[in-house]
């Protein structure tokens, strides 16, 4: 599923582009990816509790981080990781553990979360399959991961042809194969996953591990 050009480490771009990334976030939510947004919102608010272990892959600017901290989630349990230190810079205000790190070499040790996040990021990195796994290996069992992500799937009007455009333009992702990204997963030890229905070309996937048998 991931048989594409491979992407170059782009972190730099994005530590030049983190002052303007929510403006150019917001539009592409509002345009196209709005609706898979609000999905991994929604997960994330169901399964987690304010003692729940979380670990934000790809964390940007915060934005989950902080809406999750006002609704009671408490930030002492929480990681932000992202390969940009300068979006991680604009979480400062956020008193969570923050970690400069890639999604493909995670720096935590197997099964440490409850509950891992990764949104709009896995399709940014060159080997979304390697990021796909290390994301997969951090998850505890009984625990879950939530992906956003921008999904090769069929456009709805001019709105959302111009926002793809726009990201292959700029060669700062790619979109990749929703059921590619479903079948991945469920190669990993006890994974089995499912997307949660939303339009336009994003998608949103909900991947829970079994817990150990006893």
């Amino acid at each position: 599923m991931f048989a594409q050009t491979p992407l170059q480490d782009r972190a730099g771009h994005y530590d030049r582009l983190a002052p303007y990334y929510d403006r150019l976030h917001h539009r592409w939510l509002r345009h196209a990816g709005g609706e898979a947004q609000a999905a991994l919102e929604a997960l994330v608010r169901v399964l987690a509790t304010p003692q729940t272990t979380l670990l934000d892959a790809g964390c940007g600017t915060g934005h989950l981080a902080r809406s999750l901290i006002a609704e009671g989630m408490l930030p002492q349990s929480m990681t932000l990781l992202d390969p940009a230190a300068a979006m991680l810079a604009l979480c400062a205000d956020i008193p969570a553990e923050k970690v400069n790190g890639r999604l493909e070499a995670l720096p935590f040790q197997d099964d440490t979360f409850d509950l891992v996040t990764c949104a709009w990021a896995l399709e940014t990195v060159p080997d979304p399959f390697v990021a796909l796994s290390e994301l997969c290996r951090v998850v505890r069992p009984g625990g879950a991961l939530c992906l956003a992500f921008c999904a090769d799937r069929p456009v709805r009007g001019v709105a959302d042809r111009l926002m793809r455009q726009a990201l292959l333009c700029r060669g700062t992702g790619r979109f990749l194969s929703c059921a590619g990204v479903l079948r991945d997963i469920e190669r990993f030890d006890g994974f089995e996953a499912r997307a949660i229905p939303s339009h336009g070309p994003a998608a949103t996937i909900l991947a829970r591990r079994a817990a150990n048998k006893t």
